[in-house]
């Protein structure tokens, strides 16, 4: 088929585009489903967020919100209503499962949101909507109520500040009651954790578990329509073999790249990498409600034992900056005065003496690859050196998510990318005692502290920023005090890509978006 040539303007410069062709997006891991409400994994949202969309949305590259499903909202002067004005003609995609072409309506909103309520059951025997319970999205929302066929109104139990940016977030994604209701009466629910029908300007081809996911250009897209014909999202489990399909042109662009390898592909002359400051924090979490993570000497001892300065440099190859509280550094509220807990081998046999483990104790960690070995045996190396000896557990990525959301793990490699520009992301959804109550959950410390979810929770309800940074500074300083974790680094965003990949984004939030990437010439 013959492609046609647009042209762009980039920063002044004119660029050939060529529309149409495949790119192919080699990542470690497969998602673990497609119903966006269910997942809590990057890997899934790297395909549904190209299939489904949301009321609003972050300016791609940014973290700036802007109108999506919603072409208009007001917020009551009380910020309690918000009332959404839905795009009219925006059509449900149609494929090889699904061929109606249904129009997105209030009726969708309210079933995407009321399910994850409890207002509206669908899955037999339930599931867990771990975001929206994490989030406490249950006690923010009082009602929502369809005012006509194009409009819905939010009726909030309290102010909640983050709450238009939330709405952006990929697990309240808006999908098909119609599309819904066809596969109950078929007694067939599951089927929409594999086979999704949304808006967005991709739609599912086929998925092969722990291989690939194949995305169809959606030619009838509201929106601007994407410049790709087909996104494969290629499961290659170790980075040094993305890096050798990369180089070959076997495929288009790799994710997490070895960091070492970095400098070799950025000289090839077919490859470009693209690298920032990431919204990404990375720690290992110690399970609080297992000895002798209860105790907090034994948590402070095992802080001051690893160095969080090498473990950048060997781990991250400098692509890294060692974090020191839960919360990127370039996020509003992050607090600068605080330091380090500092490497100090002496401090830490010390501080396991007077928690009573002079000699050390035997533990486990997990981790979700065996990819990530060298991290695990640099963690495992630190320890020694203060007598805990540490039995590394790998496990497939699905299996580790969910073992740790379950606290079957004792410590766990952790880490956690940015769904809004907003610190309730970090401080609240994850870190909070709610959070810690929800089973499966994300706070896989098991953090309960009632000081510190007085402050993240308080922080919510304010409409002012400078108080709300307020109120987050005095949160880290009790989370560090308390430390349930061993902050590790803020890694940058790295993407090795084939020069002629244009478009893509290794900034802001929900960068695999692909409706903006095109091939040039």
């Amino acid at each position: 088929m013959m492609k046609t040539l647009t042209l762009f303007c980039l920063s002044c410069l004119c660029v050939w585009a060529k529309e149409g062709g495949t790119l192919i997006y080699a990542r470690g891991a497969d998602g673990s489903g497609m119903d966006p409400a269910l997942v809590v994994d990057g890997e899934s949202y790297a395909a549904t967020s190209n299939i489904y969309e949301t009321l609003v949305r972050f300016k791609y590259g940014s973290t700036e919100i802007e109108p999506a499903l919603a072409s208009s909202w007001e917020i009551s002067k009380d910020g309690l209503i918000y009332t959404f004005h839905l795009r009219r003609g925006v059509y449900f995609q149609t494929t090889h499962y699904w061929d109606q072409k249904t129009e997105l309506t209030a009726k969708d909103v309210l079933f995407s949101f009321e399910r994850q309520m409890g207002q509206m059951p669908y899955y037999k025997g339930g599931k867990s909507y771990g975001y929206w319970a994490s989030m406490g999205m249950s006690s923010i929302i009082k009602k929502i109520e369809a005012l006509d066929k194009y409009t819905v109104r939010f009726t909030l139990k309290h102010p909640e500040a983050p709450f238009l940016a939330d709405l952006g977030m990929d697990f309240l994604s808006v999908l098909s009651a119609d599309y819904a209701a066809h596969l109950k009466s078929l007694n067939k629910e599951d089927e929409l954790t594999r086979k999704p029908i949304g808006t967005g300007p991709f739609k599912l081809a086929t998925w092969f578990r722990d291989d690939k996911v194949v995305l169809l250009k959606n030619s009838d897209y509201w929106g601007s329509k994407a410049h790709l014909d087909r996104v494969v999202l290629r499961v290659i489990p170790n980075p040094s073999v993305r890096a050798l399909a990369l180089q070959r042109g076997e495929v288009s662009i790799i994710n997490a790249p070895n960091r070492n390898e970095i400098p070799r592909l950025a000289h090839l002359p077919g490859v470009a990498v693209d690298e920032k400051p990431g919204l990404f924090v990375t720690w290992m979490s110690l399970n609080l409600e297992k000895k002798p993570f209860d105790n907090r000497l034994v948590r402070l001892a095992i802080n001051h034992a690893i160095n969080t300065q090498d473990y950048v440099k060997i781990v991250y190859e400098n692509y890294a900056t060692p974090a020191i509280n839960p919360m990127p550094p370039t996020m509003w509220g992050y607090n600068k005065d605080i330091k380090p807990y500092g490497y100090d081998l002496k401090l830490a046999k010390e501080l396991l003496a007077k928690a009573g483990y002079p000699n050390g104790f035997e533990t486990t960690l997990f981790t979700a690859s065996k990819y990530n070995k060298q991290a695990a045996e640099f963690v495992q190396a630190q320890l020694a050196k203060i007598g805990i000896q540490v039995k590394i557990e790998f496990f497939e990525w699905g299996t580790y998510l969910k073992k740790v959301a379950m606290g079957e793990h004792k410590m766990a490699f952790s880490g956690w990318k940015a769904d809004t520009p907003d610190p309730d992301n970090f401080l609240y959804i994850l870190w909070s005692k709610e959070a810690a109550a929800e089973i499966p959950t994300r706070n896989g410390s098991f953090y309960k502290s009632d000081v510190y979810s007085k402050l993240v929770t308080k922080a919510k309800y304010l409409s002012s920023q400078a108080k709300r940074a307020t109120l987050y500074q005095k949160a880290q300083e009790v989370f560090h005090n308390d430390a349930p974790w061993v902050p590790l680094a803020y890694p940058y965003s790295i993407v090795a890509r084939l020069k002629s990949v244009q478009g893509y984004q290794v900034s802001g939030v929900q960068i695999n978006r692909f409706v903006h990437v095109y091939f040039s010439k």
